[in-house]
């Protein structure tokens, strides 16, 4: 049996007319399961708005994780990890059902190194599926579907691919940036900070295999030594399938708007790996900070506070771009956009998120020596193994200092 986490002792609570709880206790002990049950008007909401801060108890005590605690309000209860959920009729229906528990309480630590506040998240882009709806329907194959395998994506791409030289079309397209590559295999159990990476070989396995042996995605050493813009061949219509931001989105429309694309396109969530959760997002949240030497940083708070909460939100999804601050209100807004295609909404409907950005002190230089040996494994002057071997050296050396 585990240790008793929270004691509620002889709390009592009247309201004009009606004795609500009568010197109640309750015992909660680690890895207990409470059902409270009793008519309507037997006190069960208001125990639990007495624990959370909603209302004050008349009598009684509070004791939580050994000390005894009165929470005025229900921020100081949730920030020493008291959480109420409230019955809620109007459920968001495009978010799955921990979203809706958690709804307004996302990215509310901010970016965080060693405990300390670096900034607010006011975006959060996540990764997509973009196809080609015109070069689908001629090859008269069914668009990509939310949840696909990794495998399935492969298979996809290869019956994408079609014709010769510079009237190819690739199925797939996978960028020069080495995090184009390297975010799929991230998860909870997996960073790039971790300094071992034997993880990533399905990964270099999978994108290498399109490169070299379906010839269903472009050469990575031309794309590099071109210096080509990811958005080029989607635009031009030379790919099918393309792994993109979701302001990917909101680049599309306006080029479209400006007359300098005519593609028609759709979205879907990204693949997965046989194991990895389907609808797992890979995040980077695009932060907002004040100078500490700010001139006046009550107006600069003023604003940060604007573009990471409800208003900001607002007119960032009204602009296609996806914020941090996410609600009904934000999802209608955004996926109303025009242009937005249909099927937006289920597209950026991630379960949950991992982050692709590294939290430490050491993040760029650890980018760097990333990059540098992601290079030689994409051009083939590495194998796989020896690549990802030379890159844990290196990243652990680096780490040690």
């Amino acid at each position: 049996m585990g240790e008793v986490i929270l004691t509620m002792k002889g709390i009592d609570k009247s309201f004009p007319g009606v004795h609500a709880l009568d010197h109640v206790d309750l015992e909660i002990r680690k890895g207990e399961v409470h059902a409270l049950m009793g008519e309507n008007g037997a006190g069960k909401s208001t125990l639990m708005k007495v624990l959370t801060g909603i209302y004050s108890k008349d009598s009684g005590t509070i004791t939580y994780e050994g000390k005894e605690v009165t929470f005025s309000n229900p921020r100081e209860a949730q920030d020493a990890g008291i959480v109420i959920v409230h019955q809620e009729l109007n459920m968001m229906n495009h978010l799955t059902v921990a979203q809706n528990i958690f709804i307004g309480r996302e990215f509310k630590k901010g970016i965080r190194i060693d405990d300390k506040l670096y900034g607010l998240p006011f975006r959060n882009d996540y990764y997509l599926l973009y196809y080609n709806k015109t070069l689908f329907d001629q090859a008269g194959v069914e668009y990509p579907k939310n949840d696909m395998t990794w495998d399935e994506y492969r298979e996809l791409a290869k019956k994408m691919t079609s014709g010769e030289g510079n009237d190819k079309i690739y199925g797939g397209y996978c960028h020069t940036w080495p995090g184009s590559l390297y975010r799929w295999g991230l998860s909870e159990e997996h960073s790039m900070a971790d300094g071992e990476y034997s993880f990533l070989k399905p990964v270099y396995e999978l994108f290498l295999g399109m490169q070299n042996e379906d010839m269903s995605a472009m050469d990575y050493g031309t794309l590099k030594t071109g210096n080509v813009h990811y958005s080029g061949p989607f635009y031009k219509e030379q790919v099918a399938m393309e792994l993109m931001g979701t302001w990917f989105a909101n680049m599309i429309i306006n080029t479209k708007n400006k007359g300098e694309t005519s593609v028609e396109w759709g979205a879907v969530r990204a693949p997965h790996f046989e194991g990895q959760e389907p609808g797992t997002a890979v995040s980077n949240p695009t932060p907002i900070a004040i100078n500490k030497n700010a001139a006046h940083p009550e107006e600069a708070w003023r604003f940060v506070e604007f573009m990471c909460t409800e208003p900001g939100a607002n007119i960032l999804a009204g602009l296609g771009t996806l914020p941090a601050y996410q609600n009904e209100k934000t999802i209608d807004t955004l996926v109303n956009v025009e242009g937005m295609p249909e099927g937006f909404r289920e597209a950026i409907a991630a379960d949950n998120f991992v982050l692709e950005c590294q939290m430490i002190p050491q993040a760029g230089a650890l980018e760097q020596i990333v990059a540098e040996e992601h290079d030689l494994i994409m051009l083939g002057a590495n194998s796989i193994d020896d690549g990802l071997a030379n890159m844990a050296k290196r990243v652990n050396d680096l780490l040690s200092k």
